[in-house]
């Protein structure tokens, strides 16, 4: 078991490492903003004399300079997160699934097909081994005497088995895929 002391840095890295994505994740959004007051108060002759007298060149350089600040910063703060994250470095494969799932979830605001997405998930066994992972967690914690720790994640594998029935394929579910696979393919 870790001493308490020692998650102090590793949780502030983690804290310094979200900071930093949040960081990336609203550079792209500040900066075209900025451009576009910048463009609106050109056009309209207002602001700052450095922006309302400026020459067409001029603006376009300032929102290239604008554009290339923000990788810039996206670059640094990758570079940061890499060096920062304590996940990153040590092997952990929970942290690879989670980048998965983030990248999964991108995928899903930029217009992913959702009926793919679910299929992905059902097929993929996430949730059932995650179930399992959480369960043989309880077992050793069961194994160490810390009682509420395996409650709380056998409340956690009740939860998952619940969510695996919803967008799983339980065995109920795959008997019926297959009866209506077999009826499809009797029909041709």
């Amino acid at each position: 078991m870790t001493h308490p002391a020692q998650t102090k840095p590793v949780t502030a890295r983690r804290l310094t490492t979200r900071a930093l994505r949040q960081i990336i994740r609203f550079s792209d959004p500040a900066a075209t903003a900025t451009i576009a007051v910048m463009a609106i108060l050109w056009i309209s002759h207002t602001g700052p004399a450095w922006i309302a007298t400026a020459d067409d060149w001029t603006i376009v350089t300032y929102g290239i300079g604008i554009a290339a600040a923000r990788v810039v910063l996206d670059v640094i703060a990758e570079w940061l997160i890499d060096l920062a994250d304590p996940d990153r470095w040590d092997g952990d494969i929970a942290y690879a699934i989670a980048e998965d799932l983030r990248q999964l979830r991108t995928d899903i605001t930029m217009g992913a097909d959702p009926d793919e997405v679910l299929d992905s998930l059902s097929t993929s066994n996430l949730v059932p081994e995650l179930l399992e992972t959480l369960r043989g967690l309880s077992t050793q914690y069961a194994a160490l005497g810390d009682e509420d720790e395996k409650q709380r994640l056998l409340a956690a594998v009740l939860h998952l088995r619940h969510a695996d029935q919803n967008i799983g394929y339980g065995p109920d579910q795959i008997a019926a895929l297959h009866a209506a696979t077999a009826d499809q393919t009797s029909l041709r």
